[in-house]
């Protein structure tokens, strides 16, 4: 086999898996480990994929705009939304972490509901400013523009100072064997801080976003309470989760048309 129909078989398993490892892809190819750290270095050079400890991920993709990924799969992030929210009691402390599902469960907390929230998204800050039983704090950080989301040191030191009752925090991945991920390196050092500090850690995560993996490691499985997502996720990534000891709740669909 020459190495470009070999890089063409890695680029392929990366497309099915999301992540490999290179001791498999040696051993599935019939070539040394060498040769494929070669072409792992070759095609993370093309932008094809990137490196990781033993093997290698996705190349990330280019980030939408804030307002496209808003409307996209509205009635998955509604429905885990609601059901977020339910589990909240009041006089609580609260991490919201940054994103667009993250974004709708700010939107899904009623308006009577009172206690403090932590937040590195500065959507999320906007919305629940207008909340008068509520006390908003939108974290000190380097703030990255499109997403009006905060991280960096002084981000990371306000979560490791203190505790919280709840996180709800968002992926770009979660994986049976990869955890959860992240697409900014940033982003995931700070969502470690969150996940460590808070007593419940619910990921809300529609089922686009289980089985795959992102560029920056969050954390195991382990740590977090529950992942919750919506409906359509298929049972064989479902099980696979489920096999790893995580908890996964089904959220029930809810109707677009339906006030948020």
């Amino acid at each position: 086999m020459v190495p470009e129909q070999r890089r063409q078989q890695i680029v392929t398993a990366l497309g099915t898996r999301g992540m490999v490892r290179a001791d498999d892809l040696a051993n599935q190819l019939g070539v040394s480990l060498e040769t494929i750290r070669r072409d792992l270095n070759e095609l993370e050079r093309r932008g094809e994929l990137t490196r990781v400890y033993g093997g290698a991920t996705r190349a990330p993709k280019r980030s939408e705009s804030w307002e496209r990924r808003v409307a996209s799969r509205v009635p998955a992030k509604r429905a885990i939304a609601r059901y977020a929210i339910r589990l909240l009691r009041p006089q609580q402390t609260v991490v919201f972490d940054m994103g667009t599902t993250i974004y709708e469960a700010a939107k899904a907390l009623p308006a009577d509901w009172v206690g403090s929230v932590l937040t590195t998204s500065g959507h999320v800050a906007q919305h629940l400013s207008d909340y008068p039983g509520v006390r908003v704090q939108l974290v000190p950080g380097q703030v990255r523009e499109e997403e009006l989301s905060v991280s960096g040191p002084e981000a990371e030191q306000v979560f490791a100072g203190g505790f919280s009752d709840v996180a709800l925090v968002c992926a770009g991945g979660v994986h049976p064997q990869a955890g959860l991920t992240g697409c900014h390196e940033g982003e995931a050092a700070v969502r470690r801080h969150m996940i460590a500090r808070s007593f419940e850690r619910y990921v809300l995560a529609d089922s686009s976003k289980l089985g795959r993996v992102s560029q920056y490691r969050v954390t195991d499985l382990s740590s977090i309470t529950a992942v919750i997502t919506d409906s359509e996720v298929t049972k064989d990534v479902l099980d696979a989760l489920v096999a790893r000891g995580l908890r996964v709740h089904v959220a029930p669909p809810v109707p677009v048309d339906q006030p948020a």
